[in-house]
């Protein structure tokens, strides 16, 4: 099976005040950590990390590579994620794409997701929600339902699809512009997605708070006093 992976990393950070994939982060940087994690996995053959060209000016000493490759972001996500596919190689039977802001993700849940899509043809990494969902539809916040949480699962990445799938959801919505992950344009163009139960722990860094977790689950599982989830 060949695989390639496409870490979209060129957000702004507004909520952080300065990119967050660029932030320290337990010795290591925010990207480094995701990065990482995929070189980690021999069946991906090459991580196409997607940024700003000031970015990799800065910052392609550290995180380059023989099995790395630079591209530069779009305007939005969507748009990055279709400027890293443009480089996956034609033979590429898997695309994992990710967001290089999840740096607690795992060896263990980027190969379970790869090989769901290498089984199924589109394959989501997710956890069940605990907390009670509600509905609001106005402006005064009034409840208006209150779903059976049981039904819902939050998304995360790596998303992994075989490379037909990922090229015809891309080529049929190519003015998607607003969808927050490609598996709505996999939805919308028919295939079904498999999810892959994942860890609580696959968050994505957003928020200060967000940060300092990740620190100290990073710290804990350097020393070894908490196994990788």
């Amino acid at each position: 099976m060949k695989v390639e992976a496409v870490i979209v990393a060129g957000g702004s950070g507004t909520r952080m005040g300065r990119p967050k994939q660029f932030l320290p982060l337990a010795g290591k940087t925010v990207l480094e950590w995701s990065l990482q994690a995929f070189l980690s996995v021999p069946e991906v053959e090459r991580v196409i990390v997607v940024t700003r060209p000031d970015h990799v000016r800065q910052h392609a000493e550290r995180l380059g590579g023989p099995r790395v490759k630079f591209v530069e972001s779009g305007a939005t996500r969507m748009a990055s994620v279709r400027n890293g596919f443009k480089e996956v190689a034609e033979d590429t039977e898997v695309v994992a794409v990710h967001d290089g802001a999840r740096s607690l993700v795992t060896a263990d849940i980027i190969r379970a997701v790869i090989e769901e899509a290498y089984d199924s043809g589109a394959a989501v990494p997710a956890v069940q929600v605990n907390d009670t969902l509600k509905k609001v539809t106005n402006k005064q916040m009034w409840i208006s339902d209150t779903p059976a949480r049981t039904s819902f699962w939050a998304a995360q990445t790596p998303q992994c699809y075989r490379r037909e799938v990922l090229e015809e959801a891309l080529r049929r919505f190519p003015e998607a512009s607003s969808a927050t992950d490609e598996s709505q344009l996999v939805e919308k163009a028919g295939h079904k997605v498999r999810i892959v139960p994942s860890s609580p722990e696959n968050f994505k860094i957003t928020t200060p708070v967000d940060l300092v977790m990740a620190e100290a689950l990073l710290k804990l599982r350097q020393d070894g006093s908490r196994p990788i989830a």
